[in-house]
C-alpha cells in the first residue's frame, strides 16, 4: 500500500525538470516526512522519482514584524491564538530533485524495465507519495538477494546490500580522515566477502596492512580458514625471478650501461650448474668482484648499488612466500607491514607482489582478486609530492584490471596526495567524514558525482555514516554502517586501559 506524502503545487517558479515542490499533508498516520526520503508522482512521462533535498516551513501570520511583536508581547498568548488561529495556517513545503522516470516491465507489475531522464515536468495538483521498499532497492541498485551488506539507506532505513560485481570490477575507494571508520569499513566489506555462499563466487582478497589492524581475524573461529597472515620479517624476492629493468627500478641509479654489465654475470650464473637451485644478489656481487676484464669503475659502482638492494634483507634465491600457491577464491592473504618503518622498503615489497599477481592473473594461473591497498597515498601518490616506486603497477592494475578481473581497492585518508590517474579509475567510493577542503576539492576534480552540494554534506558526516556512489549503485546514497559481526581485542581498549597494561609490563 502506497503512502501519500502531499500534493505537488506551483512555488517560486517551479515545477521544472529537475525540481518539483509538494506541500506536505498533515500526519495522523505517524509517518514523518524529512530530507532525504524518496518519493514519486505520477508525471506526464510517468512514474517520476526523486528525493527530497530541502523542507521548508511556512505561516503567513507570522510573515509581519508587528503580528510576531504582538504575539510574543501579549500578556495573555491563548487570547491571540484564539483570535487568530496560527497553527492551523502552519504548512510545511518539501522541495524534491528530479531523479529519473521509471519504465515498469508491466502494468502490474514492480520490476523495472529501465530508468529514463526527465524532459517535462511534474504537474501541480497531482499526489506524491512515499515510494515502496522494493521499488526503491531496484532504483537504486541493491542486491537483496546476495548483496554485501553495508548497513541501512538514511531516513527510509531500508536495508543496503551492494551487488559485488558492480562495486569490485571496476575499482573502489575508501576515503576518509584518520579514525574516520575506514579500518571499520573495509573489515565489514570482508566479513561478506568471506561469509558469502560459495555458490555465488567470491574472489581471493590480498591486503596490505600497514598498521596490523586486520591480524585479529585470524583469531576469530569461524574465519581462521580463510585467513593467512604473512609476515614480512620472511618475506623474499626471488632475484632469478626478477626481470634486467627491475634491478633499475628498484635501485634508479643503474645506468643503462650497467645494466647491460649486469646482464652478462646474469646470463653466466643461469649457466652455472652449482646454482641451479638459484642465486642471491650476493652471488652476483661475488661474481663481479671477481672479474678482471672490461670497466673496472662501472663495475664497482654497480656492486655499490647491488650492496644497497641486498640491505634490504629481502632478496633470495627463492620466492617467499609462492603466491601461486597460496591466492585462493574467497580466501584472505594479510600482509602484515606493521614492523616495517622504511618507507621505500614497503614501497617494493608492494610493487613485487603486485606485479607478480597481475601477471599470474593475466596468465589465469591464479583466480580474480581483490587488492585492497591500505594507506594508498604512500604507495601511489601524486606526482606532485614524491615519487614511489609501486606507484607504476598500482596506475596500470587501476588502469587495465577490469580487464582481467584484477579488482583494487585503494584506501586513503589523504585523497589528495593519492593519484588522480589511481583515484579516478576507482568507479565507486565510499566516503566518510573528509573535513580538509583540498581533499575535497581533489576528490571533486576526480570524480563528476561528487557535486558541491554533496562536498559540503561529505565534511558533516558523522562517524558510521558514509556517502556511497558511482557504479556500485545507481544514484548516490548516505548509508549508516552496521555494527562488525567480530571485534578486535584492541577496539575494546581505551587509552587508560592500554596505558595501566604498559605499566604493569615495565613493572614486571
Amino acid at each position: 500500500m502506497v503512502t501519500k506524502a502531499g500534493t505537488v503545487f506551483n512555488y517560486l517558479q517551479l515545477p521544472d525538470v529537475s525540481q518539483f515542490p509538494f506541500v506536505i499533508s498533515k500526519r495522523v498516520d505517524n509517518v514523518f516526512i524529512r530530507k532525504g526520503l524518496f518519493v514519486f508522482t505520477k508525471s506526464n512521462e510517468g512514474f517520476l522519482i526523486g528525493i527530497i533535498e530541502r523542507i521548508i516551513l511556512l505561516n503567513e501570520y507570522f510573515t509581519d514584524a508587528l503580528t510576531i511583536k504582538a504575539y510574543n508581547t501579549n500578556t495573555n498568548p491563548n487570547i491571540l491564538k484564539g483570535l487568530f488561529p496560527s497553527e492551523d495556517f502552519e504548512f510545511a513545503i518539501a522541495i524534491v530533485k528530479s531523479l529519473g522516470i521509471i519504465k515498469f516491465k508491466g502494468k502490474s507489475s514492480n520490476k523495472i524495465e529501465k530508468i529514463l531522464r526527465m524532459t517535462y515536468p511534474a504537474s501541480p495538483g497531482r499526489d506524491v507519495y512515499i515510494v515502496e521498499e522494493d521499488i526503491l532497492n531496484e532504483f537504486i541498485g541493491f542486491e537483496q538477494k546476495n548483496g554485501l551488506e553495508v548497513g541501512r539507506v538514511k531516513v527510509t532505513h531500508t536495508m543496503a546490500k551492494i551487488n559485488m560485481s558492480r562495486l569490485l570490477n571496476k575499482h573502489f575507494a575508501i576515503l576518509s580522515i584518520s579514525g574516520g571508520g575506514k579500518s571499520y569499513l573495509t573489515s565489514i566489506l570482508i566479513e561478506e566477502l568471506l561469509k558469502r555462499d560459495a555458490e555465488y563466487g567470491t574472489p581471493a582478497i590480498i591486503l596490505f596492512d600497514v598498521h596490523g589492524e586486520y591480524s585479529y581475524l585470524k583469531e576469530i573461529p569461524e574465519l581462521k580458514d580463510k585467513v593467512s597472515v604473512q609476515d614480512i620479517s620472511y618475506f623474499q624476492i626471488s632475484v632469478p625471478k626478477m626481470p634486467l629493468y627491475t634491478f633499475k627500478k628498484y635501485q634508479e641509479d643503474i645506468s643503462n650501461v650497467q645494466i647491460r654489465e649486469l646482464a652478462k654475470f646474469i646470463k653466466k650464473l643461469k649457466k652455472d650448474e652449482s646454482k641451479k637451485k638459484g642465486y642471491t644478489i650476493g652471488d652476483i656481487i661475488e661474481a663481479l668482484e671477481n672479474e678482471l676484464e672490461g670497466n673496472k669503475n662501472s663495475r664497482q659502482a654497480l656492486i655499490g648499488w647491488l650492496s644497497n638492494l641486498e640491505r634490504l634483507t629481502i632478496f633470495g634465491s627463492q620466492e617467499n612466500p609462492i603466491l601461486d600457491n597460496i591466492i585462493e577464491k574467497q580466501k584472505l592473504i594479510i600482509f602484515n607491514l606493521q614492523k616495517e618503518v622504511s618507507i621505500r622498503k614497503k614501497q617494493i615489497m608492494v610493487d613485487y607482489i603486485c606485479t607478480r599477481l597481475f601477471n599470474l592473473r593475466r596468465l589465469n594461473k591464479i583466480p580474480p582478486f581483490l587488492l585492497i591497498i591500505e594507506e594508498a597515498h604512500q604507495f601511489c601518490p601524486e606526482a606532485a609530492h614524491s615519487k614511489a616506486i609501486s606507484k607504476p603497477i598500482i596506475e596500470t592494475i587501476a588502469r587495465e584490471g577490469r580487464k582481467f578481473m584484477s579488482c583494487l581497492c585503494l584506501i586513503s585518508q589523504r585523497p589528495k596526495r593519492l593519484s588522480t590517474t589511481a583515484l579516478s579509475q576507482c568507479n565507486s567510493k565510499m566516503v566518510l567524514n573528509i573535513k580538509n577542503p583540498y581533499d575535497i576539492k581533489h576528490l571533486m576534480d576526480s570524480s563528476e558525482s561528487i557535486t558541491k552540494e554533496y562536498g559540503n554534506m561529505i565534511s558533516s558526516l558523522g562517524v558510521g555514516e558514509m556517502l556511497l556512489m558511482g557504479s556500485a549503485i545507481n544514484y548516490p546514497v548516505f548509508i549508516d554502517i552496521r555494527e562488525r559481526l567480530y571485534k578486535s581485542v584492541s577496539e575494546e581498549s581505551t587509552l587508560a586501559q592500554v596505558c595501566l597494561k604498559w605499566e604493569s609490563k615495565q613493572l614486571k
